[in-house]
């Protein structure tokens, strides 16, 4: 029997992660390079016959292996390590999904119906009247699965509705789960319920009310905006695995208005994990690069204790010491943590989508993370790219003491005098306009043959953010002076650390976590939370009422200042 002769595939390996449904972050992420937002060649010609080769894609080098794998550009040698872009569509999938509203109240609710979702108003000939309810309301029947429904108050068939507004308040807060039971006297399992309650009005009205987005006057409201995230905690589920189970919530806010245009929090309650794990060893993903997985969006509970090990193999514990401390952390006993470059990826197209297509020149302060930049970089190339985009990224002292940055204000403040030439008293009555313009021009002096792309240390310090360092990633040659100057005195994240420290404070699961020199380092509170998918509603619940509710002095909520509301939202609105 005659061997059959091995033929050798014509088809071009990979090198590159396949874009997904239009998406491909994968190319050259240096603004000032190019080749920026250019497609490289996503396969490996390598051995082959250059000539093939188009001309008019880059080519560059794939260098590296496993979650380190990156395109360096041939133009300007900057390395982008490599994404996977169908975990970036899933995760911008999921984000959307929460935001989409109920069927509508009017309208047949059958889905198996074809008039299912129709309201009454559009389509008044699909239902005909059947009746009234016990409590006079008007019920109608669908003409085409003969199914009544009727319209009135979401809590009409509550038993306790008046205990809604009390435990909305009482939620934001600062009052744990725990005494909301007490003062309402109602068990811990119907309060969560009324939590779950609170949190489907939410959803509706926001994906309702911010579909309005795309009527903003955003050069009139302001273009700027401030992403940051910080890290909130869940409690050890059992005595046996006292690691911390750690999230990342991720922030955008509006600058001016103070509005949270996005808060996404790193967890996926709907997903089981063992789940996820089987689907990888059966497709095979362990043994590839993450970039080219079919799932690279949650982290495997295999890996994260590999990249545990890995950032804590450094760490020195005394022998004593050692049997009692965990230094790692561990995962969610319920649903996933997702990865958190995929996270900024996908709040990064999200917050696009909320943006829409306009003309305007946005403006976009980070802190200093540089995947967080880098997704944002990615998000936005086609507006940097035409000039309608900026981004500046933020670095400052954050664990200095109230004395000391009082100390650095100071000194800021004499630097300001010294640039200047007019004294501090001159300074405190002089008009903002004024001071604005003469700040701007001492700093354009400053930038003069300053290098683009570099850190520019901001000599007038402010107390929130002392010894600040302005990068600038979208600068470029032909920017004009005055706007460059412009853009690092505004270049702050006052306005979601503002945000971030009403959560810690009003959250009562969200507070700081305590240390004591009995515990090792390891944070646990009995007013935390065990289940990521309470921890994921009462966020968007807090950020509700942050943007539209405001408390009993707000004359002006953020959604006001945007143009998205004319007054204030109630408690009875949120209810009706």
């Amino acid at each position: 029997m005659n061997a059959l002769s091995k033929i050798s595939s014509t088809d071009p390996k990979r090198r590159l992660p396949q874009p997904c449904l239009g998406i491909d972050i994968n190319f050259c992420r240096n603004p000032q390079c190019g080749l920026f937002t250019v497609p490289p060649d996503p396969y490996d010609r390598r051995g082959k016959n250059r000539s093939t080769v188009k001309s008019n894609q880059p080519h560059g080098k794939v260098i590296g292996s496993g979650s380190e794998k990156s395109y360096a550009c041939g133009a300007c040698g900057h390395h982008s390590i490599l994404k996977n872009n169908r975990a970036i569509v899933q995760e911008y999938k999921r984000l959307r999904k929460v935001y989409v509203a109920a069927t509508p109240k009017d309208a047949c609710q059958n889905e198996g119906c074809c008039n299912h979702g129709k309201g009454r108003d559009a389509y008044p000939d699909l239902y005909r009247k059947s009746g009234k309810t016990a409590n006079g309301a008007q019920r109608w029947k669908c003409k085409a699965c003969l199914k009544s429904y009727s319209v009135g108050s979401s809590i009409r068939r509550q038993k306790r509705s008046h205990t809604n507004r009390d435990i909305l308040w009482l939620l934001t807060n600062g009052t744990p789960i725990s005494k909301i039971c007490d003062f309402t006297e109602m068990s811990a399992r119907d309060v969560y319920a009324k939590i779950d309650f609170i949190y489907d009005q939410v959803i509706d009205f926001n994906a309702t009310r911010e579909r309005m987005f795309e009527v903003v006057r955003w050069e009139t409201v302001g273009r700027r905006f401030a992403t940051d995230s910080q890290t909130l905690h869940l409690n050890w589920p059992n005595k046996r695995t006292r690691a911390q189970i750690a999230a990342q919530h991720l922030c955008t806010a509006h600058a001016n208005s103070g509005y949270i245009m996005a808060a996404h929090l790193a967890l996926d309650p709907d997903v089981d994990l063992p789940d996820v794990e089987a689907e990888m060893i059966a497709v095979g993903d362990f043994a590839l690069p993450r970039a080219f997985r079919q799932q690279a969006r949650v982290w495997p509970e295999s890996e994260f204790k590999k990249y545990i090990d890995k950032i804590t193999q450094k760490v020195s514990i005394h022998p004593l010491e050692a049997p009692e401390v965990d230094l790692g952390l561990q995962l969610p006993h319920r649903g996933a943590l997702v990865r958190q470059d995929i996270l900024q990826a996908a709040h990064a197209f999200y917050l696009r989508r909320c943006l829409g297509k306009g003309d305007e020149r946005f403006v976009f302060v980070l802190d200093g993370d540089s995947g967080l930049a880098l997704s944002f970089i990615s998000a936005f190339a086609p507006r940097i790219k035409e000039g309608k985009a900026d981004i500046a990224v933020v670095a400052f002292d954050k664990h200095k003491s109230n004395d000391q940055r009082n100390m650095i204000v100071n000194d800021g403040k004499i630097a300001l005098e010294l640039a200047s030439g007019i004294g501090r008293s001159q300074w405190s009555t002089m008009p903002a306009e004024d001071a604005i313009k003469i700040t701007d021009h001492i700093i354009s002096q400053m930038l003069v043959g300053h290098p683009l792309d570099a850190p520019f240390d901001w000599p007038f310090h402010t107390k929130a953010e002392p010894n600040r360092k302005v990068r600038i990633l979208t600068d470029r040659p032909e920017m004009d002076p005055d706007r460059r100057a412009r853009l690092m005195r505004l270049a702050t994240l006052r306005s979601v650390d503002q945000y971030f420290h009403k959560v810690r404070s009003n959250l009562r699961f969200a507070a700081r976590p305590g240390h004591t020199p009995s515990n090792n380092g390891r944070a646990w509170d009995r007013h935390y939370l065990y289940n990521p998918g309470t921890m994921v509603k009462i966020i968007e619940i807090y950020r509700f009422v942050h943007n539209w509710m405001g408390h009993h002095k707000t004359k002006e909520t953020p959604a006001m200042k945007l143009g998205l509301a004319k007054g204030r939202i109630y408690a009875k609105d949120l209810f009706a």
